[in-house]
């Protein structure tokens, strides 16, 4: 039984990294796990107004894990969510290790012009302990 990770935030790259682990799970009769990162920015709060951003990018995650395991559910799939902070790269990183995945799977977020995958699909694929499988949005 494989186990898979997905990666998700809230860009179109993610809505076909999930499409795509949950059926891999599905074929493969595989656990899945997906994982959210709150990016710590590095900046201390200083004030109350900070804090509520940071307790509104909160929820938005929460509510974005929740969302993906009800998709799964939908499709006969258990999904575990997971919601680290911390720079997106290593936290994602980090939860492949603990996770013991097989496989991770995430979204391509390039920019317009970008040659790359984008920074953290960039940074994650060239130091994953396990394989990984880009989806990609087709624009």
């Amino acid at each position: 039984m494989p186990r898979i990770l997905v990666a998700l935030d809230d860009s179109c790259g993610s809505e076909k990294a999930l499409e795509a682990a949950v059926k891999l799970a599905q074929q493969n009769d595989g656990r899945l796990a997906a994982v959210s990162v709150l990016e710590d920015l590095g900046i201390p709060c200083p004030d109350q107004l900070t804090e509520e951003v940071k307790v509104q990018a909160r929820r938005r995650l929460e509510e974005l894990l929740q969302a993906a395991a009800n998709f799964a559910r939908s499709r006969g799939v258990h999904l575990t969510p997971i919601l680290r902070e911390g720079h997106p790269a290593s936290a994602i990183l980090a939860c492949a290790e603990e996770e013991r995945a097989d496989l991770l799977v995430l979204g391509a977020n390039r920019q317009d012009g970008d040659a790359g995958l984008g920074g953290t699909a960039d940074q994650v694929s060239d130091h994953c302990p396990c394989s990984v499988l880009i989806a990609r949005h087709a624009a």
